[in-house]
């Protein structure tokens, strides 16, 4: 999986980026580059980065899929395709916390779910944990070796 950039690491890099220690004149008085992050903060990043997609693989890898997820999820995800609807699912570049509350902030998707007793949290972490389960079942011995144990 490539690493990817949450949007909360984003944020922290612009409030770095942002020092009230040194304010944009004096930078520039001290002849300091301001147009992007220094070797020490593009490190950080990339380590908290790590951390927020460390986190995301084995959150997904942890979670129960329930008993009755094929009875309960194709059903629900006929209706979903009926109403016309996309829902934001998880990509390389959007972390799962972020994929649930975008799931949870489309109302007509709400009423589906909630019709089919799902929550956008279970919704997002049953189709990632799927994903991931199919992924690494179909991956070369040598790619398992490096992946979290998921749950059976």
């Amino acid at each position: 999986m490539n690493a990817f950039i949450p949007c909360r690491i984003l944020f922290a890099c612009a409030c770095v980026l942002v020092s009230p220690s040194l304010g944009l004149q004096e930078a520039r008085a001290q002849g300091a580059e301001t147009h992007g992050p220094s070797a020490e903060q593009k490190a950080e990043i990339e380590r908290a980065v790590h951390e927020a997609m460390q986190h995301d693989i084995q959150s997904a890898a942890e979670y129960k899929l329930p008993k009755d997820f094929f009875a309960r999820m194709l059903p629900l995800i006929r209706a979903i395709r009926q109403a016309h609807l996309t829902p934001p699912m998880q990509t390389r570049n959007m972390p799962l916390a972020v994929t649930i509350r975008r799931t949870e902030a489309m109302p007509e998707l709400q009423a589906i779910l909630q019709e089919h007793d799902m929550s956008a949290r279970d919704f997002v972490m049953s189709l990632t944990t799927f994903e991931m389960t199919a992924t690494m079942s179909d991956a070369p011995p040598a790619d398992r070796k490096n992946a979290p144990p998921t749950e059976p």
